[in-house]
């Protein structure tokens, strides 16, 4: 990936280039744009292409979500609403919206 990266940056990487890194990793070419992209905006990215970037602020769902979910009966509205009157009162982040949040309870 650093070797596609540098070609990039001096403008000779062809889309040959791109095809043949792509048939030998296993992945579509666009998947390849897509690494060099991301490569470009963030140097980790260049030493694990396809992973997923760290972010510090991802969404996972704590055993406090799990008990609110509990007590308002599944209702992420109710448990998003309650999110947030904590994190007015200083008792915590201000939550996702209510479509991160259901998602992010979806696949618990």
């Amino acid at each position: 990936m650093r070797r596609l990266l540098a070609l990039r940056r001096e403008g000779k990487l062809t889309t040959g280039q791109v095809r043949s890194a792509a048939d030998v990793l296993g992945v579509r070419e666009r998947a390849v744009w897509r690494w060099l992209a991301a490569a470009e905006r963030d140097e980790a990215a260049a030493r694990a292409p396809g992973e997923r970037a760290a972010y510090s602020g991802r969404f996972t769902v704590t055993d406090e979500v799990r008990a609110l979910l509990g007590l308002w009966k599944g209702n992420v509205a109710a448990v998003h609403r309650e999110l947030i009157a904590r994190a007015a009162r200083g008792e915590g982040p201000l939550p996702p919206s209510i479509p991160t949040l259901h998602r992010a309870i979806a696949v618990i």
